[in-house]
């Protein structure tokens, strides 16, 4: 075993009773070996990881969630400096605001807001790590209403390169505050805290439209110049499925009541009468564990990402509609997810997060179960991303892939020339790399 001195917080090396399960990925598609894995407890456990990286020249990682989709938050022989233990909540109800520690899965954190009567517009994915989503955007069902993650942050606490603590906010640090507002992501440091802005929430009503396979080119139609214009309040997604499974699937939230939500989505339910139509009222906790579904076991998939700017034409639509007949398996699928709304009236350069303006992210997915049926799958995901790339832009930072030749254009639009001087400016040696990390301009 190598030498630890330096090193705080629960280390687990190589080879050590708990290493199996510390070393898991969200995706099973990846098997990775670190040297060695430290659970920081406390902020100085972060320093003394960062301090220890530097003296050994060890390359490392930065974990919370473990859900990077292509598995950025490990590495192979080097070290993990993993933050999902660093869970504390201080709230102050009057002024709107919670202190919350960066390890915070979603659903415990929406938990702990709720028992106030609070919400914080995350996402929707239970054993996320609240400080993944937010650096890199963060999207779910309060997005329109409240804006992104990342857009209710105040004050970020992080761990420099130089193992310095500091605060960036609107009046320190200003140029690292609107860097990390969209691409923290393990670029400049480790966040050790996030103040938030927090927002009062009972109840909300929910929607739940199906249709036909054969209707999806209408329905898509009906929704895209819809859902992107609705009422912010109305957050909504859309799920196409493969043919092989039949069942288009539009679902949402809307922070007020069945009543108006009723009226709210008459405009779908009347260019596409659905198969099924179903409404209910229910608090904001309900729906949060609604979305989140039951504990799911390891996964093994495949997903990407781009935006959509304009209405989808039919012409893409028919390239889906080719791509979704024609799958591996089944357990291939396309999302949705409506923009507008408060994302929207955010301009492009107020934040690093740089695709304000579009009107939906599409989400290409694919799922399997033995790794030797990767293959087909992962093409499946890359030619559709490439077919659809006539009709649209860019991709989402929170939804990484590493086949996207132009990621940091995809990702960071503009604002990249933006970011590489910020990362020149508090990381220079590039201490904090990976395979998609923004270099120093």
């Amino acid at each position: 075993m190598e030498a630890t001195e330096g090193l705080t917080g629960r280390v687990i090396w190589q080879g050590a009773p708990g290493y199996e399960e510390a070393r898991r990925n969200y995706n099973a598609r990846f098997s990775k070996f670190p040297k060695v894995i430290v659970y920081c407890q406390v902020r100085q456990d972060v320093v003394n990881a960062i301090l220890w990286a530097r003296r050994s020249e060890e390359p490392f990682r930065i974990r919370c969630g473990g859900h990077s989709y292509e598995a950025y938050s490990l590495v192979d022989d080097g070290l993990v400096i993993d933050i999902s233990e660093l869970r504390h909540l201080q709230l102050h109800q009057e002024r709107g605001l919670a202190r919350i520690g960066p390890g915070f899965p979603l659903l415990p954190l929406y938990e702990e807001l709720w028992k106030k009567k609070l919400a914080l517009p995350g996402g929707t994915c239970r054993g996320v790590g609240v400080a993944g989503l937010t650096l890199g955007g963060g999207y779910g069902l309060l997005s329109r209403l409240h804006g992104m993650t990342c857009d209710n942050v105040i004050e970020f606490e992080m761990v420099t390169a130089q193992g310095k603590t500091i605060r960036a906010n609107k009046d320190q640090h200003r140029g690292l505050f609107w860097a990390c507002r969209g691409a923290g992501d393990g670029n400049f440091g480790v966040i050790t805290s996030f103040t938030f802005r927090v927002h009062p929430i009972e109840n909300v009503a929910h929607y739940r439209l199906t249709w036909d396979f054969a209707r999806l080119k209408e329905v898509v139609r009906s929704w895209q110049a819809w859902a992107p214009y609705a009422d912010d309040r109305l957050t909504s997604f859309l799920t196409l499925p493969t043919q092989q499974r039949g069942v288009v699937r539009s679902n949402g939230i809307f922070a007020g009541s069945e009543t108006e939500l009723r009226r709210l989505v008459q405009p779908v339910q009347q260019a596409v009468p659905p198969r099924t139509a179903e409404f209910r009222t229910m608090t904001w906790i309900e729906a949060a564990r609604m979305f989140a579904g039951n504990p799911s076991r390891q996964e093994t998939f495949k997903n990407s990402s781009a935006y959509a700017y304009e209405p989808l034409s039919d012409a893409a639509l028919d390239e889906l509609i080719r791509h979704l007949q024609t799958t591996p398996g089944p357990g291939e699928l396309v999302a949705f997810d409506a923009y507008g709304g408060s994302i929207k009236r955010m301009p492009p350069e107020a934040t690093a997060f740089v695709h304000r303006a579009a009107l939906f992210v599409i989400h290409y997915q694919s799922y399997w179960e033995q790794n030797s049926e990767a293959s087909p799958h992962i093409q499946w995901v890359e030619r559709l991303r490439q077919a659809m790339l006539p009709y649209t832009r860019g991709a989402y930072r929170d939804y990484c892939d590493s086949q996207i030749p132009d990621w940091p254009t995809a990702y960071f639009g503009d604002n990249l020339a933006k970011l590489r001087r910020v990362k020149q400016l508090y990381d220079p040696e590039n201490l904090f790399r990976f395979e998609q990390s923004i270099p120093p301009g």
